[in-house]
């Protein structure tokens, strides 16, 4: 009688134990999908190549025409639709009615969300034109503000815009750039 009564409260702890274990182990489930369905920052490397058409405008309202190429690379971290990128930006710039090429490089911040873009950086350029004669120039310190939309297929993504890009010499003298920026990215 004694060994029945004991097999029967064994048999009412085991039963009452695996219920409490089932619904820790379905909140521990519940509590680990719920942290998988938030979304994370995710990074990694990003490298961007772009193109774009420009026209420099000097102290005396006079524009120069050319061509920029821009090669950017760093580190980008996207969380759903936003993503954001930084890193430095490499440029060439190619003036019509000049054999120089003139060249710089900024420290870049770019924010897309959804299908827009913002863009803004701050460094150096050599050889941007200042005055009317386009072989005068001087090195330049200065920054690029730009704005624009975003296509996106995965991990690569198509940006078109506008950039306004304004340097200061060393004399003093201020050259003003907009460009239109058509730009390909491949990061995460």
């Amino acid at each position: 009688m004694v060994l029945i009564n004991a097999l029967g409260v064994m048999s009412l702890l085991a039963s009452t134990a695996n219920p409490a274990s089932d619904v820790a182990s379905d909140s521990a489930t519940t509590t680990a999908d719920a942290s998988e369905a938030e979304p994370k920052w995710k990074g990694g490397p990003y490298f961007t190549f772009g193109f774009a058409p420009m026209a420099t405008m000097d102290i005396n309202a006079k524009f120069h025409p050319g061509l920029r190429y821009d090669i950017e690379s760093g580190l980008a971290w996207k969380r759903g639709r936003v993503r954001g990128y930084f890193g430095p930006d490499f440029h060439l710039m190619q003036y019509y009615g000049r054999k120089k090429v003139g060249f710089g490089v900024d420290a870049m911040a770019t924010f897309t969300l959804r299908h827009i873009y913002a863009r803004v950086g701050a460094g150096t350029a050599f050889r941007v034109p200042a005055s009317p004669n386009v072989n005068d120039t001087r090195p330049m310190i200065g920054g690029l503000l730009g704005a624009g939309f975003v296509g996106r297929l995965e991990s690569v993504e198509g940006r078109l815009g506008v950039d306004y890009d304004a340097r200061v010499d060393t004399t003093g003298r201020v050259a003003q750039t907009l460009l239109f920026t058509l730009r390909l990215t491949v990061g995460p």
